[in-house]
């Protein structure tokens, strides 16, 4: 084998206890809109302001209907919206007025009404299609019933309509931004920041958007605004520490997920996410009672970050912590994921390979299509000698698409310790297939070289 193949080895892929790249702590989608959004005052001066009528475009009303909306708006006036929701409701006047069945509609949407609110502004716009405030109040009570499609199009038709209001404009950033639509978005969500420049989810929308269009440092500064105006909301320091990891800052990402943990009110996963970065700091202690704190909560992290952070005890060889680790998601439901990740402890730890390995083949046996599994059994027959079964499974393992790949990977690694470089090089030709990296073309290039010289 040439020394540049041994140099540069197999790129590392999701194998065994592999240190995976720092984790991220939140996702693309839109962070939700916050409980304070709705209290917000720009948001209750736009809404309530929707009580008044443009005759430009909206329904005329006759005197008799303008005399309840004044009953009405006095009923409001002293407090009394329950007596003005049952006066309006009441009226046989409502009925057949879309001006009425508006007002309706908004009311209900205060008391907490909502699917009956969407129902009297659809009544009111299939009486008038154009009527402006009606889509515009319709979407915002699609957005707070979390159908955003919907809410999207009534959005689009206010603007149409000439709407100008920031609120509308940061929903409809909001429903691009579920769309993965971060340009159209950013758009939407600068503008609404014209005239509402304070409200932190439109300064959030933006961050957002900026981590996916490349202007992760403004997306910084202006959470740093956000959190200071909403420091109790855990959600903005989440996205803070996610663009962090992005810029690859993993300080100031656990500098940024700490304060939320301190104040008690971090979800538990971002929770393990921050013992994860204290583990990679090599702050063993500090992670460990971060781990406790996630696991002594009622709702207990997910699976996925468990399995992120026993990935990182291990590939330090921290074996007590990863023991803990899994001793604790044991409390917790079983899955196949977490089995698995108690067999490659038992082997590689090397606490007991026997009953790692049977718990294994029991993987395997449950489900002979499971590529993880069968890698994870391979690799332990080709440590214990026995390469032949090693291939095979591995062969078996490339038939599963979401571990085709690392199957190829260990493939090679175990066609190389044997100099059958030919068939080695089927292998990495599979693999780049999957995944063309220039690390893996660099290797492809020094073992066809060795091919060649050991004809």
């Amino acid at each position: 084998m040439s020394y540049l193949i041994k140099r540069i080895g197999i790129p590392l892929v999701s194998g065994l206890w592999l240190l995976t790249s720092m984790p991220q702590a939140f996702s693309a989608e839109p962070l939700p809109l916050s409980t304070s959004y709705w209290k917000d005052p720009a948001f209750l001066k736009s809404f309530n302001g929707s009580y008044r009528i443009e005759a430009r475009i909206e329904p005329s009303v006759t005197t008799e209907e303008r005399g309840l909306l004044v009953e009405v708006q006095n009923l409001m006036a002293a407090g009394n919206r329950t007596g003005a929701l049952e006066k309006i409701r009441s009226n046989p006047l409502t009925d057949k007025s879309p001006a009425l069945t508006f007002n309706l509609a908004n009311l209900l949407f205060e008391t907490g009404e909502i699917d009956k609110a969407i129902a009297a502004y659809e009544s009111a716009l299939k009486e008038y299609p154009s009527f402006r405030r009606a889509h515009r109040n319709l979407a915002l009570a699609l957005v707070r019933d979390n159908k955003l499609p919907e809410a999207l199009d009534h959005l689009t038709e206010a603007i149409r309509l000439g709407d100008a209001e920031g609120s509308t404009y940061g929903l409809l950033g909001y429903c691009r931004l579920a769309r993965k639509e971060f340009a159209s978005a950013l758009q939407a969500y600068r503008i609404a920041q014209v005239t509402e420049p304070d409200v932190a989810e439109w300064k959030a929308g933006v961050a957002q958007c900026l981590q996916e269009t490349g202007g992760k440092e403004e997306a910084v500064a202006l959470l740093d605004e956000v959190i200071a105006l909403r420091p109790l909301e855990a959600s903005y320091a989440v996205l803070l520490a996610n663009i962090h990891l992005d810029l690859d800052r993993p300080d100031s990402a656990a500098k940024a997920l700490e304060l939320p943990y301190r104040l008690g009110i971090l979800p538990p996963d971002p929770t393990l996410i921050l013992a994860d970065l204290h583990l990679r700091a090599d702050r063993p202690d500090a992670a460990k009672a971060v781990t406790d704190a996630a696991f002594a909560r009622e709702t207990k992290p997910g699976t996925t970050t468990i399995l992120r952070l026993i990935n990182t005890a291990s590939s330090q060889g921290n074996w007590p912590f990863a023991k803990d680790l899994l001793a604790k998601a044991e409390t917790l439901e079983p899955s196949r994921p977490m089995n698995l990740a108690k067999a490659r402890y038992l082997i590689d730890s090397e606490e007991d390979h026997a009953a790692g390995a049977k718990l294994l083949e029991k993987l395997v046996s449950d489900d002979p299509t499971d590529g993880t599994a069968l890698i994870a059994l391979a690799k332990h027959h080709a440590d214990s000698g026995q390469p032949g079964s090693a291939e095979l499974l591995l062969e078996r393992a490339t038939a599963d698409t979401l571990s085709a790949y690392e199957a190829h990977i260990e493939l090679v690694r175990l066609l190389v310790a044997q100099s059958r470089y030919a068939e080695a090089l089927k292998s990495t030709d599979a693999a780049l297939a999957l995944n063309p990296t220039e690390q893996l073309k660099n290797y492809r290039k020094a073992l066809a070289e060795t091919a060649s010289a050991a004809e």
